[in-house]
């Protein structure tokens, strides 16, 4: 929300959320009876997942990058939110400034704030990239990100670093910097409750943290990073190369997992087909992810240490993480005794049983049951996808959530799951291979 944007949309968060949806909709404010809870948690793991994006991209701090685009769009619920997809307020000048995008007219913007029309995005993800890039080359920005990127290669923390850097831009960011800047480092500090204390739970600028790829043991240069990563790399197209699953276009709006390109898959093991729902991570992707999981676990031996864990992710998945859907696999590789070939129903990168499905069923015809992604999960079973990090691994890396134990099968284990996935799909760290990845360092299976 630049200066000559909105005056008073940032404000609207001071007004309670989950109000009667009887209450007069303010032109700048969030709909009247939302964010609900859960939708604003959705809406903080879709924008957290983008704001890593962007400062792997652009240089700009994840932890601010964030918080504007949750104080601005009310958590994805005002009106130039819902309808032009514009999480910041950011207004169109023309259509060489908006590089080509429409734009919307907010109809009841008061005559005092000039200019009512806002770039119109093709989604959450454009307009974080646009913003992003305009804070880091328009000239009243650009020295303020020069410094943020200065400051945490110097080792500054994200926390100092992202607060100088939004008190660099607020003014000419916005009418009223000094309010601006404290907005948003309440938000910054806690996106579920904004606050003057900094959360240990919820705070944003553990983005900004997992935004910096990790230098490995041992002081490497940038060339070792990408011998490294060239290594990895290459044992994961290798063997995963070859694999030619057909899948459907990208599903944006899958239920939790919005803004995330969700696709139904063709799946097939020993003859057994199915259609699943996944979220499959590139090569690159998985390279990343495990050079990164080799320097979280303080391996000595790289090299080994690589071998260690992509093989892992190999035996495990073979790189499939399922969203939702049923796997086939012979009973004795899930445990289980003898070749039969069972239909393992999956949620969210975890083997789960729902009321419907109590028990894994026997593949029938070379088929896999249907299933309903409503349905209540009972039970999650231990492993979680790609890497088959444990609850155990989880809570020894410093996961501190409840997700309960292997034997009660607690549910919430997903919720840990799903989030640090989706956290994970736009940075170069998964923390759960990297818990992963520690607790193979602890068993001696490298180093």
């Amino acid at each position: 929300m630049t200066k000559h944007t909105t005056k008073y949309l940032f404000l609207a968060l001071g007004l309670s959320t989950g109000a009667a949806s009887a209450q007069p909709w303010g032109c700048y404010d969030p709909k009247p009876g939302h964010p609900t809870e859960s939708e604003k948690t959705q809406y903080i793991q879709l924008v957290s997942g983008l704001a890593i994006e962007a400062e792997h991209k652009h240089g700009v701090p994840a932890a601010a990058i964030a918080a504007m685009a949750m104080v601005e769009s009310g958590y994805g619920w005002t009106r130039t939110a819902l309808d032009a997809n514009n999480l910041f307020g950011w207004k169109y000048n023309s259509a060489s400034a908006a590089a080509g995008r429409n734009y919307y007219v907010l109809t009841c913007q008061p005559p005092e704030d000039v200019n009512n029309k806002y770039i119109k995005f093709n989604d959450a993800a454009d307009v974080v990239d646009f913003v992003a890039g305009k804070l880091a080359v328009l000239p009243a920005y650009k020295d303020d990100t020069r410094k943020y990127q200065a400051a945490r290669q110097a080792g500054s923390s994200a926390i100092n670093a992202s607060h100088d850097w939004i008190a660099g831009i607020a003014d000419p960011y916005n009418w009223k910097p000094e309010t601006y800047k404290r907005t948003v480092i309440r938000m910054m500090n806690n996106p579920v409750s904004p606050s003057d204390t900094i959360s240990d739970k919820h705070n944003l600028y553990r983005l900004s943290e997992n935004a910096i790829a990790p230098t490995p043991v041992g002081g490497g240069s940038a060339a070792t990073q990408s011998n490294d990563f060239t290594m990895a790399q290459s044992i994961f197209a290798s063997k995963l190369s070859r694999q030619n699953r057909r899948c459907e276009a990208p599903i944006q709006d899958f239920p939790k997992w919005q803004g995330f390109p969700v696709q139904r898959c063709e799946y097939s093991d020993s003859g057994v087909v199915v259609h699943t729902h996944m979220l499959n991570p590139s090569v690159e992707q998985l390279a990343h992810w495990t050079v990164t999981a080799c320097a979280d676990a303080g391996a000595q031996n790289t090299q080994a240490c690589l071998k260690a864990v992509s093989s892992q992710i190999l035996s495990a998945s073979s790189g499939v993480f399922p969203v939702a859907g049923f796997i086939p696999e012979p009973a004795n590789s899930a445990g289980g005794q003898g070749e039969q070939m069972f239909c393992y129903l999956f949620r969210d990168g975890v083997t789960v049983n729902t009321i419907a499905t109590p028990k894994a069923p026997l593949a029938t015809a070379n088929r896999c049951p249907s299933y309903e992604v409503s349905n209540e999960v009972t039970r999650a079973k231990k492993f979680a996808r790609v890497a088959s990090t444990s609850r155990d691994d989880y809570r020894a890396s410093g996961g501190t959530e409840p997700v309960g134990t292997d034997q009660d099968g607690d549910p919430r284990w997903l919720d840990v799951v799903r989030t640090l996935y989706q956290s994970a799909w736009r940075s170069n760290r998964n923390e759960l291979i990297s818990a992963k990845a520690k607790a193979m360092r602890a068993q001696h299976q490298f180093d």
